[in-house]
């Protein structure tokens, strides 16, 4: 009798359903991947809000979604920017009609004080500028700091050992390289790009022109320096890497299968069922990670954008009226413009390069 209990006891054991996480919600919580939804901006949050790491979010609706609200909020920034090339295009048209009109002035005299104006024009219009970029960059810096890792971990428990952590050295420092050399050096001398342009076109001095030309070589050879040298390491160690785990994980399959009796096999197919799973959330997490630089780095980038659209239609529209130093100072605040938009562009490239590496599949 009691043995016919105990066998019954066992029999309904065996039959209560069995609660189990999901691998891939066990994997997202050992991840972290909820810190990717945390470590957000409150206006990057608020675009992405109902997307989620865990599953593979929509990235065309998510696109689309980051574009509206980047369309949305560049409006007050067109308007500043109309604003200021007004006040430019007034002020090279009051130059030119002065110095046609005055037959005894020295024509240094009209060019100072025009040079002056647009100088000042422009640094006024483009502080907010430059205050954008630097937010946008400190921004950037601060999410790779927590996207790079958790990307680095996922890809690690897929396969990838040697190329996450390769990739991982590799994104961070570069990413921080260039997040302090913008900081520290490249947005103080758009600054003094301008001033020396300002007064290149006050005094006509071929020093200072040199001088102009040598401040601008530096900020554009910087940023490509530092992404060629980091496309060339990703190219480099990606090769390698790769290999290197395919061979791991094949050889760890083998091992695996051969070594331990009777249940090798089993153990086997496990590991592939793991390795997928931390594969397909790589993939969302990878997904999510490229729609959060974008809802980072696309409203700010679109601004700087229609500034620097609007300063070169302004300095096309002033060279038919003004004076040649004025248009052309108007020609250097929209190449300084574009230097603001190259270095928000290096920035936000730089991390979907990684993310897209880190999404390579690892045999």
């Amino acid at each position: 009798m009691k043995k016919i209990a105990v066998f019954l006891a066992v029999l309904l054991l065996l039959a209560a359903p069995v609660l189990a996480a999901e691998p891939t919600e066990a994997l997202s919580d050992v991840l972290g991947a909820d810190e990717l939804t945390q470590s957000l901006p409150d206006e990057a949050a608020e675009v992405l809000d109902g997307l989620s790491p865990d599953g593979m979010p929509d990235f065309r609706s998510g696109v689309r979604s980051i574009l509206r609200a980047a369309a949305g909020g560049s409006g007050g920034a067109l308007r500043s920017g109309l604003r200021l090339c007004a006040v430019l295009l007034a002020m090279v048209t009051l130059c030119a009609v002065v110095h046609m009109s005055a037959q005894k002035d020295p024509v240094n005299a009209v060019s100072a004080v025009g040079a002056l104006g647009i100088c000042a024009a422009c640094l006024g219009g483009m502080q907010s500028m430059i205050s954008l970029a630097s937010e946008t960059v400190t921004r950037l810096s601060d999410y790779s700091a927590c996207l790079l890792p958790v990307m680095a971990s996922a890809m690690a428990m897929s396969g990838g050992t040697v190329s996450a952590g390769t990739l991982y050295a590799g994104t961070a420092l570069f990413s921080g390289l260039l997040s302090r050399l913008i900081a520290r050096l490249l947005l103080p001398g758009v600054s003094v790009y301008l001033v020396v342009a300002a007064a290149e076109a006050a005094l006509a001095d071929s020093l200072l022109s040199e001088l102009r030309e040598f401040v601008g070589w530096l900020i554009s050879k910087s940023l490509r320096v530092v992404l060629f040298v980091f496309t060339g390491y990703l190219t480099v160690t990606g090769v390698i890497s790769g290999s290197a785990d395919a061979a791991a994980v094949r050889a760890t399959k083998a091992a695996v299968s051969g070594m331990v009796p009777v249940v090798g096999s089993i153990l086997s197919d496990a590991s592939e069922t793991l390795l997928a799973s931390a594969s397909a959330l790589k993939s969302s997490m990878g997904v999510f990670g490229m729609l959060a630089v974008l809802a980072i780095c696309l409203a700010p980038f679109l601004k700087i954008g229609a500034q620097y659209l609007l300063l070169k239609g302004t300095a096309a529209v002033s060279g038919t009226i003004g004076m040649p130093q004025q248009v052309k100072l108007v020609k250097h605040a929209a190449t300084a413009m574009g230097y603001l938009l190259a270095m928000t562009g290096a920035c936000a490239l730089m991390l979907l390069i990684s993310v897209v590496c880190f999404l390579k599949v690892v045999g």
